[in-house]
């Protein structure tokens, strides 16, 4: 039969009633809250385990996809890998679609209006109407900036797994002029 700690160890007389006491009682109930837990855990887990499993899998994906999440870093790696791509093609020869996103994101960028919003297992990237150093009064009213109404509209590309999709997609066939 186990004995606990709190039986075999008492406190001093002179600790008694003082902060430490409090402090060890805190974590001390603390401990025996969390290993409860933990045993409810493994019970819950031993009575259904395809349950606990998928909960597990689950859990280990969003973490792992919370992991991969791409910032604004990746995405200027990623954009000049694919402006370095772009290049080497000749300009006769480069799809159009592809020219035009890349123009597109070279003046956001260039013009510091590329905003970044991470929501845990995703980046949205979007395009706002002013610089982000812009004193001008249009920049500062709240009744031009982007509504929540529009929001969608200024959506330029989306982040997930390290990679942003849309400069992917628009790339594809960067190397290929359909015209």
């Amino acid at each position: 039969m186990r004995i606990g700690i709190d039986k075999t160890f008492t406190f001093p007389e002179r600790f008694k009633g003082t902060i430490v006491e409090k402090w060890a009682n805190y974590w001390k109930g603390l401990f025996s809250d969390y290993s409860e837990v933990a045993v409810g855990i493994l019970r819950e887990a031993k009575d259904s385990p395809k349950k606990s499993l998928l909960f597990a899998l689950t859990s280990y994906g969003l973490y792992t996809c919370a992991q991969n999440n791409p910032n604004e870093e990746a995405f200027l790696k990623q954009f000049r890998t694919s402006c370095n791509e772009m290049i080497l093609v000749s300009s006769e020869l480069q799809n159009p679609n592809s020219i035009d996103y890349i123009r597109r994101l070279q003046i956001d960028l260039n013009q510091n209006r590329l905003r970044f919003l991470s929501l845990g297992l995703f980046t949205i990237m979007w395009e706002d109407l002013y610089d982000k150093d812009d004193c001008t009064y249009p920049a500062i009213c709240e009744y031009t900036k982007v509504t929540y109404w529009n929001f969608h509209e200024q959506i330029v590309d989306i982040g997930f797994w390290n990679k942003f999709w849309r400069l992917h997609w628009k790339l594809i066939n960067y190397d290929i002029n359909y015209l």
